[in-house]
């Protein structure tokens, strides 16, 4: 302890000495080792903030730059040569460019009223100091609206492109600085990155050309759709577009076997399937027998042969209805297949079909398919429904599922709470067994034993004892076996009273004698004493601990 007290005393008296020989020393009176000038430049720092400025033109702007200590002078140098001393800007010595109204931190800073083309570039903020300068240098954007933005496609007016084919389709904006932002549009949908965008420099002072191209292949589904071209600039309020409707060409459209339910027989039905192809059919007809394979009647779209006429309807937009007409429905006609042949210039389709007499399956789901974009008033069938079969399923349902779920967590919960009351009833209130007569005899013996001896029981023991009394409180023995205890207890202070030499001893056996006992197991064993009282051959007692038979001891004393 003495040596590391003395330890820490010298080491404080070293700090003590160092900090008075700081303190002596005078910036007044610099030695030969220490540059004066040097110091004082070193605690000068520049403020200044390098981010780049994007503006419009006639937009103010203002160019801030400050300075933590003292320094000479400033001056604003731009791109273009053109050099603005501060102090001279704070005497509103130059047009156009004014003093900011808050200069804490920004003492050199300077703003510009109305910016043009000519402040577009970098500024050079310079802070002279003595013997150095400090520099810090921004770049301004002032923008330049883009030019609109042009599809590069062969026909302006519409853009025909192959649904089996990839087509790359361009977008360019020939200038605008800064470059603008491209992004791609079919109809609502944004399919920006299915494209990609290159930014080329028009020239050297920051107008970019853009050019965005899309590679898509496109579907059946998006014939007619709007295709966007969409561009979004600082100097624009709202995008800009250039816009095309597509065309897309494919062959008849596949679609799974269909089947019509609930046909009425001696009814007239009419068949109305609903397909797309673009361009338009060139070839069109039903046909039907016994089998898909090999069907042995063929009738042309329009005609009219016997119980059978055939149509179509244009619904625009490359979708078309087939239709067959069959007067007074027959049980015949349900047992045929029927298949309705397309053919246009780029393929041909076959679409089979069954009729059916029979109720619609309860599982079966309805041929939505074969109405997509077919208006509401088109999608009715002439007293039948239509199911496709490929589409059938019997999966059950999702709240099928999650009731099933719910059910089998409520069994599970029902039976943890069964076992559980069941688990706390046998706790609880489990039978107790009747206790052996002769074992409990011979505890209480020893205990009366040290009771007799005048030894007091340990506290672990008063605890035991009273923990077995709150035990017997909480069991529920039976009637016959309280009663065989009570009689068994009122023997054995009975017998205990007559070895001690108790004047009741000397009375007639014949008489009854009953015992009374209380037990006080709050109080301390050892300081009590029993106390009998004589009166109408009843004895009271007060027993400390508990009393057993101790002939045996008395007899070996």
């Amino acid at each position: 302890m003495c040596k590391c007290s003395f330890v820490r005393v010298a080491w404080l008296a070293g700090a003590l000495l160092a900090l008075a020989q700081a303190q002596q020393y005078n910036v007044n009176e610099p030695s030969g080792d220490v540059q004066f000038d040097s110091a004082r430049g070193s605690d000068v720092s520049l403020i200044f903030d390098y981010s780049e400025i994007v503006v419009n033109p006639g937009e103010q702007f203002n160019l801030d730059c400050g300075v933590n200590g003292e320094s000479r002078y400033c001056i604003w140098e731009s791109e273009g040569g053109r050099i603005l001393q501060v102090e001279d800007v704070y005497s509103n010595v130059y047009d156009g460019i004014s003093k900011p109204a808050n200069t804490v931190g920004n003492e050199c800073g300077i703003v510009i009223n109305s910016a043009n083309i000519e402040h577009h570039g970098h500024w050079t903020c310079k802070v002279f100091v003595v013997g150095d300068s400090l520099v810090g240098k921004k770049n301004v954007i002032v923008t330049v609206r883009p030019t609109s933005p042009v599809l590069e496609i062969d026909n302006q007016r519409i853009l025909s492109v192959t649904s089996t084919e990839k087509t790359a389709i361009k977008c360019s904006v020939a200038a605008a600085r800064p470059a603008v932002s491209m992004r791609w549009f079919l109809g609502e949908r944004d399919i920006t990155v299915s494209a990609e965008t290159e930014e080329t420099p028009a020239d050297k002072g920051g107008i970019y050309k853009s050019i965005s191209t899309l590679r898509r292949m496109f579907e059946p589904g998006d014939n007619g759709k709007l295709l966007i071209c969409s561009i979004t600039h600082k100097t624009l309020m709202v995008p800009e577009n250039a816009s095309v409707p597509l065309n897309v060409v494919f062959k008849p459209d596949a679609k799974p076997l269909t089947t019509f339910y609930q046909i009425s027989p001696g009814s007239d039905y009419e068949v109305r399937f609903n397909f797309s192809a673009n361009p338009e059919p060139i070839k069109q007809e039903w046909r039907f027998g016994d089998s898909f394979d090999n069907p042995d009647t063929t009738l042309p779209i329009p005609a009219i042969e016997g119980r059978y006429t055939t149509g179509i309807e244009d619904l625009g937009n490359g979708l078309y209805t087939a239709k067959l007409l069959i007067s007074a429905f027959m049980e015949e006609d349900a047992n045929k297949e029927y298949i309705l042949f397309v053919e246009n210039d780029l393929g041909e389709t076959q679409y089979k079909i069954k009729l059916s007499m029979n109720e619609a399956p309860a599982d079966g789901v309805s041929d939505s398919s074969n109405h997509d974009k077919i208006p509401p008033s088109e999608l009715s069938v002439s007293e039948g429904i239509v199911f496709d079969d490929e589409t059938k399923s019997n999966t059950l349902s999702g709240g099928a599922v999650a009731g099933i779920i719910i059910v089998i967590l409520v069994i599970i919960i029902a039976l943890i709470a069964a076992a559980y009351t069941r688990y706390r009833q046998m706790f609880c209130f489990a039978p107790v067994t009747s206790p052996d007569l002769e074992e409990g005899r011979d505890d209480k013996e020893e205990h009366d034993t040290e009771s007799a001896r005048g030894t007091a029981p340990t506290h672990t023991a008063t605890i035991k004892s009273r923990l077995g009394q709150l035990t017997q409180v909480f069991r529920k023995p039976k009637k016959e076996q309280d009663t065989k205890l009570e009689d068994n207890e009122k023997k054995s202070l009975t017998k205990d009273m007559s070895t001690k030499g108790s004047p009741r001893n000397e009375h007639n056996p014949d008489e009854k004698e009953v015992v009374y006992a209380e037990l006080d197991l709050g109080k301390g064993e050892g300081d009590k004493k029993a106390e009998v009282k004589t009166d109408d051959k009843t004895e009271y007692a007060q027993i400390v601990g508990t009393l057993t038979d101790n002939r045996e001891e008395e007899k070996k004393e």
